[in-house]
């Protein structure tokens, strides 16, 4: 006689089913569930359902809310949870989440279907709580009578896809901010560590790492999620980044960073969140992290060496272009490149000894950056020398200039300034062309200079005019470009007015081994985007009286200079 009942042949769909074998040997008729043959239909579907399919399925029925589920659900109740969990109350189960799951049985039994997508919970299951996340479906199951006598239970554990999405999302983040760093390592490192702080898949993270500047002394660079707090020993990161190995220590993992010049050793020092196993997902986050990290920090020192050396060889360059220093005494020069260009700038300066207490002084910027402007600087800067020392004046050496750059493709609209000055008599002629006005800081004020003026080279006009200022005991003479005084988006006269305003008592007061170093950084404390030259000139030595007064009374306030070719084929003789 066959005595096969319908619990048996729902069991034996699949083959070699652990959780079927504990339904088969369950002594249900002793249980709050009764025995099998007692079941409502509704139950007996689901529980077929349950035992005929390897996706986790899970039901709950009674006033215990006894718990069946098959292979696929086991995996989710961890290492600690099964085989205790089957045929035993829902709410003893799972009991570190009832405040939780508890509520959404109730809404079951009330006739609500709920469905839910990542929802995360925080379980106990297999001997430390961990982080985890399910989308599931809970529907009612109905007795006979059609009242909701339990719930069933269709999910699927999402942890793993989700933790790993967010750690991509964090290796991204990771990317973006370090791509983003414009300043040196310990920036590098401080964002990293930032990034790392508001990583849940990271509860603490320290970085030990040691280079070699451009010209410099070894250094170390540290940081950490919590600075006042050591991670590891300072040897263990040491002899990880040294040995470019992997080391644990006390929980934490230590990673050499990748990515690396010889020069350059470093290492990671990462510990897990508690709430997440240190498996091989957790280790490749890590060692991505690692990878990501020592790549951009290799990437940045690379370009830092770089940015370097052609800072060093544009300076080098630009400086060679410009005049040997002069003697210490009345004339002071000053050269900035510009500090975001890697390229030689078109500023420059000459100040030339015409004899008998007589100086030539010219000031110019050429139009553009690199060697191209570089070279147009060097050709006016030796141009207008000649002219200078076969004796033309301020005017007569911007004439010849005019017409020199008009031969020069990409000379024009070069602004230069070019002056004299007779020590002796205190007298000074100047010319300008489209040069901002030259400044004279006195003892108790300043006076902008603003004859002989003329449009940028090589534009066509008549002719050049030059103007004539009495230097007095105590005043100096500033002659400068217009990086000194510009500034993006504000227009000229801003800038000369800050010039008045704060550069003055610089020139007047500041000690003349660095007043120029300290008039740019005053005048551009955030830093001067394009070059500044300038060049002071100290009236400190006085002229015998009657020589200085009959200087001023018979200085023009505007003379007109007419310059032609000669010598040079530039201009002619004054």
């Amino acid at each position: 006689m066959d005595t096969t009942t319908w619990l048996d042949d729902a069991l034996a769909a699949i083959e070699d089913s652990e959780c079927a074998r504990l339904a088969a040997a369950e002594d249900w008729a002793a249980g709050p569930l009764g025995h099998p043959d007692t079941w409502p239909s509704e139950l007996r579907s689901a529980v077929t359902l349950c035992f005929s399919t390897r996706f986790p399925v899970m039901l709950a029925w009674g006033e215990e809310r006894t718990l069946i589920y098959n292979d696929g659900y086991r995996e989710m109740l961890g290492t600690e949870k099964h085989p205790a969990a089957f045929a035993a109350p829902f709410a003893e189960v799972w009991s570190e989440i009832w405040d939780e799951v508890g509520s959404l049985y109730d809404d079951v039994l009330a006739g609500r279907a709920l469905w839910h997508v990542d929802k995360p919970f925080l379980m106990h299951r297999s001997g430390y709580d961990e982080e985890t996340t399910f989308t599931f479906s809970y529907s009612p199951l109905r007795d006979d009578a059609g009242v909701v006598r339990g719930m069933l239970d269709i999910s699927s554990e999402t942890t793993d896809r989700v933790v790993a999405t967010r750690r991509l999302d964090t290796i991204s983040d990771l990317a973006s901010r370090l791509f983003e760093i414009e300043g040196g390592v310990q920036d590098v490192v401080d964002a990293a560590m930032d990034v790392l702080a508001g990583s849940a898949d990271v509860s603490a993270a320290e970085l030990w790492l040691e280079h070699t500047p451009s010209g410099g002394e070894p250094e170390v660079v540290r940081g950490g999620t919590d600075p006042a707090r050591a991670l590891v020993p300072v040897a263990v990161l040491e002899e990880v980044a040294r040995g470019r190995r992997l080391a644990e220590h006390d929980g934490v993992v230590v990673h050499a960073l990748g990515a690396l010049r010889r020069d350059v050793t470093g290492a990671l020092a990462l510990r897990p969140a508690s709430h997440r196993p240190l498996d091989g997902g957790n280790r490749e986050f890590q060692a991505l992290v690692a990878s990501k990290l020592g790549n951009a920090i290799g990437v940045m020192l690379a370009h830092e060496r770089e940015v370097d050396h052609l800072r060093s060889v544009s300076e080098v360059l630009q400086h060679a272009m410009l005049p040997e220093p002069l003697p210490q005494g009345r004339w002071h020069v000053h050269y900035q490149p510009a500090e975001s260009s890697l390229e030689v700038g078109g500023d420059w300066y000459d100040v030339v000894s015409l004899g008998d207490s007589r100086w030539g002084v010219v000031v110019g910027d050429c139009v553009g950056h690199g060697l191209e402007a570089a070279t147009h600087m060097g050709q006016l800067r030796a141009a207008a020398r000649a002219l200078l020392l076969t004796g033309h004046g301020p005017a007569a050496t911007l004439d010849g200039l005019d017409r020199y750059a008009a031969t020069v493709p990409g000379a024009e609209f070069t602004t230069v300034v070019c002056a004299v000055v007779d020590e002796r008599t205190g007298v000074l002629t100047y010319s300008a062309a489209g040069h901002p006005f030259p400044l004279v800081v006195g003892p108790d004020g300043h006076e902008w200079l603003r004859g002989g003026r003329g449009g940028l080279l090589a534009l066509r006009q008549d002719r050049r005019t030059e103007a004539t200022h009495v230097l007095r005991p105590g005043d100096a003479l500033l002659l400068y470009t217009d990086g000194l005084v510009e500034r993006r988006g504000e227009n000229l006269r801003t800038g000369l007015d800050r010039l008045a305003e704060i550069g003055a008592p610089v020139v007047r007061g500041a000690d003349r081994s660095e007043v120029g170093d300290l008039l740019s950084r005053t005048m551009r404390p955030d830093g001067a985007p394009d070059d500044i030259a300038l060049v002071l000139y100290d009236a400190w030595v006085e002229a015998e009286p009657s020589a200085r007064t009959e200087a001023a009374l018979g200085a023009a306030t505007v003379s007109d200079t007419v310059g032609a070719a000669t010598g040079l084929g530039l201009a002619a003789a004054p």
